[in-house]
């Protein structure tokens, strides 16, 4: 064996083993420095922040897949995190140009890994909700801070679609009309309808109803049979009265609330009932007891007894009745407070009202003929109560929407009241007041004509229902019926005594226990402005 080239041969082969190790391992991925015996991975080239001279080579090297890359064997160690995103350049197609201080600088390519590792798929990743990465290939990426390279684009936020978590987040149906009247479920005002929620409204109708006529008073009989009643006071019936109403109010508070001023009333004429004494056999006489009383109607021998001069044995007797009603109302309401959804409209009421009830009978008699002409012998007894109620009341409204223009309500108000009755009853004729004329008693020669006044409580409960039609956007149209009762009131007829009219005492006593219905329609027309 030649010797003499085993020592060249054995230095050359250890050289080149020398020089190959740190370039494959770099080639493999693996470090070249002894102290990192562990695998590590391939990823991006990762130059010094804002240091041109780190710059890597401008070498073409062969271009890897981003697809191509090994995974993982294991997590990064916190020292070997990237301060960036590693994957953001390797998924982009094609690679750009970023500004490296002055020099341009053009990523490096990567090499293309061993064969074996081309089977692996990609790490990727974990999805985050609502958040995506979009990268777009070939397009610029941002700079980083103090001008090195961004290695992603900004994570693109995405908001998430909110899910409803109450009642309150589901869209609101609207039930307004075309012309934002009648429907509307916050405008729609006390008996108005008029469906704007701000500014003022007004509406101007009229009214017809009836009274319910109350007690019935036995005013005449016939003079041959106390039994055959020929005329009572309910006989001089009301019939329908007519009158006017008219509203005006102003919204306020968004249209939630509204300030409103109310008044009706009615003035029937004046009902008449007459008996004849021709229509009997003799006469007609009163029931009434006026015993005691006299008038002095000028004849001559002094005064007469009215039950044997004046009301007895007469060709007539007549009586009349006449009433009036006058209604005012200052009212707070509140519109609507049920979902806009819904057709139903709910509205309340709260406010004062102040309404005056009069009250007229007057039950006549002419002994000579049958035509009252004022002679002086013709005789008159008539009663004149006057009732002022003011007080609170509350009240609610219901409204239902049946279509674009049309709605259908109900409203009802209910309130206490205090009721100052004013009351006058006298008898009289051509010649003076009719006077206590038995010398045995206590009212002896005083007249029969007493004022008197007295206070207590009354109550009035309304209801009204009907329909309102908006014709356009400012005017619309309503009807309906309404009924009114009120409780505590003094009747004329109720201030009649039933035993002695001489006793004046019992003329000096008001009897405020009757009760007052009235009922009808109403219809108007409503402008908002």
């Amino acid at each position: 064996m030649n010797y003499r080239w085993t020592l060249p041969c054995t230095l050359t082969t250890f050289l080149a083993i020398a020089m190959a190790t740190p370039s494959q391992a770099q080639y493999q991925g693996y470090s070249s420095s002894p102290q990192y015996g562990t695998y590590a991975p391939p990823r991006a080239q990762l130059p010094e922040w804002n240091s041109p001279s780190s710059a890597p080579s401008q070498t073409a090297t062969p271009q890897m897949s981003s697809y191509d890359r090994a995974p993982a064997p294991h997590a990064y160690s916190p020292s070997e995190m990237p301060s960036v995103n590693p994957f953001a350049n390797v998924r982009s197609q094609q690679p750009s140009p970023t500004n490296y201080g002055n020099a341009a600088y053009q990523p490096q390519q990567q090499y293309q890994p061993a064969p074996q590792y081309q089977s692996t798929p990609q790490y990727q990743p974990a999805a985050r909700q609502y958040n995506t990465y979009s990268v777009s290939n070939g397009d610029p990426q941002p700079h980083a801070i103090g001008g090195g390279m961004n290695y992603a684009n900004p994570t693109q936020q995405v908001a998430p679609t909110p899910l409803p978590n109450s009642y309150y987040d589901q869209p609101v149906q609207s039930y307004a009309p075309t012309y934002d009247a009648g429907c509307d479920p916050k405008g729609v005002a006390y008996s108005t309808g008029i469906g704007v929620r701000s500014g003022w409204y007004a509406g101007v109708g009229g009214v017809i109803m009836n009274r319910d006529l109350g007690n019935n008073l036995w005013l005449s009989v016939d003079q041959t049979d106390i039994r055959d009643r020929v005329l009572n006071s309910n006989d001089a019936d009301y019939s329908y009265a007519g009158g006017v109403a008219a509203t005006i109010g102003h919204y306020f508070n968004c249209g939630q609330n509204s300030i409103q001023f109310a008044y009706w009333g009615i003035y029937p004429s004046t009902a008449e009932a007459n008996a004849y004494g021709a229509d009997t056999a003799v006469g007609i006489d009163t029931i009434l007891h006026f015993d005691g009383l006299q008038y002095d109607a000028g004849l001559g021998g002094g005064a007469q007894d009215l039950s044997g001069i004046f009301f007895f044995d007469a060709e007539r007797h007549r009586v009349q009745r006449e009433y009036s009603v006058y209604n005012i109302e200052l009212n707070l309401l509140g519109h609507n407070f049920t979902n806009g959804c819904s057709p139903w409209q709910l509205s309340w009421l709260a406010g004062v009202r102040y309404l005056r009830f009069d009250d007229n009978f007057l039950f006549s008699s002419d002994r000579i003929d049958t035509a009252f002409t004022g002679d002086a012998r013709e005789v008159h007894y008539a009663i004149d109560v006057e009732n002022n109620l003011v007080g609170f009341q509350i009240g609610g409204r219901a409204g239902y929407c049946v279509g674009p223009r049309l709605s259908l309500f109900a409203d009802t108000k209910v309130g206490i009241y205090g009721n100052h009755i004013s009351h006058r009853s006298r008898i009289y004729g051509a010649n003076g007041q009719a006077f206590v004329g038995d010398a045995a008693s206590p009212y002896f020669g005083q007249d029969v004509d007493f004022t008197t006044s007295r206070d207590s409580f009354s109550m009035i409960g309304d209801l009204s229902v009907g329909a309102n039609w908006c014709i356009s956007p400012c005017w619309s149209i309503n009807a309906g019926y309404r009924a009114v009762g009120v409780s505590g009131v003094a009747l004329s007829t109720s201030q009649v005594p039933v035993d002695f009219i001489g006793a004046l005492d019992s003329l000096q006593t008001v009897n405020s226990s009757g009760c007052l219905i009235l009922h009808g329609a109403f219809a108007g027309i409503n402008f908002c402005y």
